[in-house]
């Protein structure tokens, strides 16, 4: 299968893109400044905010694609221009797609912040209904993907929190990561101590690879996902003790928020399920590289 990573130089992409390597797939990626890849990785720079054409296939059409460039830390200070840059990059690559591939499949990274936080874990009918403007960037980038579902065979994965070694600054992970390796005793979080749906990233790029092997209706939703309800402050502690150390944590606000998801269709349909326990992805970040 020939398929296209669009974003493949990111945390996610570098791993998907090296694991349909092994696969045996032929794989291209873009991004802005494409990384060295593994060999007969083929990467283009491509700036999908900018005004140049995008690149054609070269030879035969992509039978897939993989959209997975955005603006995606939440914590950062979002504007109308952000949440409007996301939409174009979204409508550009689908755009592309239907007239240079059509009929592949095109799979859209959305997120799981679209839905509305609730208590139990969260199915692809629930409603959505957050209100941060990071979530309105991607629900909007869904609709785009989804009005061309008579043009390409679309699917629309919502990943929840994925994890792993490799994420942006902005992000828990990276960010913690430096305050424990600082020394800071105790930490001192800033939000809540909310809980959260954990996905290895590992976990992640296989639930992938299998979603370029269903055959399912254009249109689909899949939620992509631990079903673990987990606490911030169980990953906090994870990764300290990864670190080999012991550390208080204390949270600035004593409020909670739940957004845990259900992962049972995307299991019945692929036989997919997550391997990594929350203690086996924290070793991982941990480890030096």
């Amino acid at each position: 299968m020939k398929v296209l990573v669009v974003g493949g130089s990111g945390f996610v992409g570098r791993a998907l893109a090296a694991r349909l390597l092994e696969a045996a797939h032929e794989v291209e990626i873009w991004d802005r400044t494409p990384q060295a890849g593994a060999p007969g990785l083929s990467c283009r720079s491509v700036d999908l905010l900018g005004n140049g054409a995008l690149p054609a296939p070269d030879g035969r059409p992509w039978d897939a694609a993989i959209h997975l460039a955005a603006y995606s830390v939440p914590g950062m200070t979002w504007t109308q221009d952000l949440v409007m840059a996301n939409l174009r990059m979204t409508a550009r690559v689908f755009d592309h797609l239907a007239v240079k591939a059509p009929g592949c499949k095109a799979i859209f990274a959305s997120s799981a912040f679209v839905y509305a936080p609730a208590p139990q874990p969260l199915k692809e009918t629930d409603p959505l209904g957050s209100t941060h403007p990071y979530a309105l960037s991607k629900h909007l980038g869904e609709v785009w993907a989804l009005s061309l579902r008579t043009s390409l065979n679309v699917v629309i994965v919502r990943p929840f929190n994925l994890i792993g070694p490799g994420m942006a600054a902005g992000l828990l992970v990276p960010d913690l990561l430096e305050r424990i390796q600082s020394g800071e005793n105790p930490l001192r979080m800033q939000g809540r101590d909310d809980i959260r749906d954990f996905l290895d990233w590992r976990d992640a790029v296989e639930a992938y690879r299998h979603l370029l092997d269903l055959d399912a209706p254009s249109g689909s939703v899949w939620n992509l996902c631990s079903g673990r309800p987990t606490r911030v402050s169980d990953l906090v502690r994870a990764l300290v003790q990864a670190h080999g150390l012991d550390r208080s944590i204390l949270f600035a606000n004593p409020g909670v928020e739940t957004l845990v998801g259900d992962p049972s269709r995307l299991m019945a349909a692929t036989g997919w399920s997550p391997r990594f326990t929350l203690e086996d992805t924290a070793r991982a970040i941990a480890a030096p590289c």
